[in-house]
């Protein structure tokens, strides 16, 4: 059940450095066939540009996106995409008769259909400007994180700060940080570190 993951910690912590060495792991182990990955920076491209060549165009072969210095506009086409992908592999389970993408591997193991992480490095300049595009995000990455899970997509959210955002803190059980159960709190703030493991 523990299928998405919330970083936080003040400048200089290791926040980028735990995502990077993540990343790294997770692509050692996995072919581009079993793990995509769609990795978004807002931080100006400073932890995801090592996995891009600028001098050559090329770039780490499991990122299916790879958006460095981000811009809401582009984080909401990625989410818009990632809900047409949902839609797509549940309409290929029910028509398999299968509920996820464990049972669906099984039932025919040899069609690729790889896991999906979204890694989002300061998730939170996505909403710096309370308007109907951050509605928007806000509305799809929390029906995302709390619906992708059958289908194979998971979430790592990562950001200095995270307080006051109540478009992702919804109701009781609604919002964004409670469908997010593991919680790595890095060296920051009493308040943050508050914010990240208690909400």
């Amino acid at each position: 059940q523990r299928h998405n993951l919330l970083v936080t910690g003040a400048v200089g912590q290791g926040k980028s450095n735990l995502i990077s060495v993540m990343i790294h792991s997770l692509c050692q182990r996995y072919s581009p066939d079993e793990l995509g990955l769609f990795l978004l920076d807002f931080k100006e491209g400073v932890t995801l540009r090592p996995f891009s060549d600028e001098s050559t165009g090329e770039y780490l072969p499991h990122a299916r996106v790879l958006g460095l210095e981000a811009d809401r506009e582009f984080g909401l086409n990625v989410f818009r995409h990632l809900h047409q992908v949902y839609k797509v592999r549940m309409q290929a389970f029910k028509n398999s008769g299968v509920q996820n993408l464990k049972q669906y591997r099984e039932f025919k193991p040899a069609e690729v259909m790889p896991r999906f992480l979204v890694v989002i490095d300061e998730f939170q300049m996505m909403f710096a400007e309370q308007d109907q595009i951050s509605d928007e995000i806000a509305d799809l990455l929390v029906r995302g994180a709390r619906l992708f899970r059958a289908c194979g997509i998971h979430f790592v959210l990562a950001s200095q700060t995270i307080g006051g955002n109540m478009a992702l803190m919804g109701a009781a059980g609604e919002g964004l940080f409670a469908q997010v159960p593991v919680r790595v709190a890095l060296k920051n703030s009493l308040s943050e570190s508050h914010a990240t493991l208690g909400i």
